[in-house]
């Protein structure tokens, strides 16, 4: 019934949750706050402690004729009961905001409205994450430009892609660290660092098709073996493999190509079988933002590339994640600037007067929130906030990453999103 599809950004699904920490505004007489996954969000009177609601978190993008059917759009026309108005625009977005100088973090509805809506009883379902009720999709992640189809003379273009399966990877999702606090525990090797407002990047020297000649193909015919890989440099942003196909690809929305930029800089720096994954923040050689009023103290029509993850995948397309300290020394070595770390180590030594906590997870958020987060970001030449950090987890083989936003960076992404300007990470 309650289903998450393999499409969906775990961080913008909706949740079944039992309200807590219920208090009063103290700024509102009709408004309450309640936390969720370490996150206030504002609700109205008649929720009380301990009601079943559904959660749907900052950027994400609610079923438009949900919203209709609970009369919350904000031209009443819009809604199935005209006579009432709500605060939603017509994109069905929910903002990070500010209500009488409190912080709201997502939008709760009862899951009474939610079942009506549906036709099903999910009453029983507390913690459940999901995106799908049966065939009715509730909520995506918010996006304000959607990719079409590359063409050529109006026509679709038809392309040769050269990925080896089980070569190339893109990046994973990093999940918000306030629903996974208990996901870190003392004992954990931890590294937290400064997450920077870019442009996501991969440049990855791995096995790809050849193009195979003429008569190589016929040698095939007879039985000859002909080699089909080699090892190629490819480079991407968060979506879209720049040269997967044997036709050049277009650099996307925006008429420069930064990443091919930063492959030709750092090609003699990555072995076989490696694969680099980071983020260009500055500005691009035609002097435009990388990503609006963040410079990171890049002169125009500069940038830097900073690196957070390493991996290397062999022959067979196992994949070996390079641990914090690996990743440090490997850039070190051949020359690559790392994101700022503030710390590694076991997570019970980063804040020693939490140790023995109760509630030492929640503690630890806490903390890492008050100390890392909603100030001023301190590489930028530009007065703008900082974005937050991320918490790695390294494992024996592999990581698990969770990233803490600060509250003004998502209002500031909130505000930057009403323009309905696209930037370089969405659109490419």
């Amino acid at each position: 019934m309650l289903s998450i599809s393999k499409t969906a950004n775990p961080n913008y699904i909706c949740k079944i949750v039992k309200l807590e920490n219920v208090r009063k505004h103290e700024n509102a007489d009709k408004l309450q706050v309640a936390t969720i996954d370490f996150q206030n969000v504002i609700i109205g009177l008649e929720e009380k402690e301990g009601d079943i609601c559904v959660f749907f978190p900052v950027e994400s993008q609610i079923n438009a004729n949900f919203i209709k059917f609970i009369n919350a759009f904000r031209e009443n026309t819009h809604n199935a009961d005209e006579t009432k108005k709500g605060f939603f625009e017509d994109n069905c977005r929910v903002k990070a905001v500010k209500l009488r100088g409190e912080k709201s973090m997502g939008f709760v509805v009862p899951i009474k409205q939610v079942e009506d809506f549906t036709g099903q009883f999910i009453n029983d379902e507390v913690g459940t994450e999901f995106d799908y009720i049966n065939d009715i999709k509730i909520v995506n992640k918010y996006e304000i430009f959607k990719p079409g189809m590359v063409t050529r003379n109006g026509r679709v273009e038809k392309r040769i892609s050269r990925l080896v399966e089980g070569q190339f990877h893109f990046h994973i999702d990093t999940e918000n660290l306030r629903k996974n606090a208990n996901n870190i525990r003392p004992e954990d090797y931890i590294s937290v660092s400064y997450k920077v407002h870019g442009t996501s990047s991969i440049f990855s020297r791995v096995l790809v098709k050849r193009k195979i000649k003429l008569i190589e193909k016929f040698s095939k015919l007879i039985g000859v073996k002909v080699q089909e890989t080699e090892y190629d440099l490819l480079y991407s942003s968060r979506k879209v493999v720049k040269n997967e196909y044997e036709t050049k690809d277009k650099c996307g929305y925006y008429t420069t190509d930064i990443w091919g930029d930063v492959k030709n800089e750092i090609a003699d720096k990555i072995p076989e079988g490696y694969t680099i994954y980071g983020e260009i923040i500055g500005f691009t050689k035609d002097n435009k933002s990388i990503q609006a009023q963040y410079d990171y103290g890049c002169e125009p029509g500069k940038h830097k590339f900073q690196v957070y993850r390493i991996t290397n995948t062999n022959n067979s397309g196992q994949v070996i994640n390079l641990s914090t300290t690996q990743i440090k020394e490997f850039c070190e070595r051949v020359g690559l600037e790392t994101v700022t770390y503030f710390y590694e180590g076991f997570a019970k030594d980063m804040f020693p007067e939490i140790k023995g906590s109760e509630n030492w997870s929640i503690d630890f958020v806490k903390r890492l929130n008050d100390q890392y987060t909603d100030k001023d970001c301190f590489m930028c030449k530009n007065v703008v906030p900082e974005e937050g950090v991320v918490v790695r987890k390294d494992l024996t083989f592999s990581f698990e990453a969770y990233k803490l936003k600060s509250f003004r960076f998502l209002e500031f992404e909130s505000q930057e999103l009403d323009k309905g300007e696209v930037d370089m990470e969405s659109a490419n």
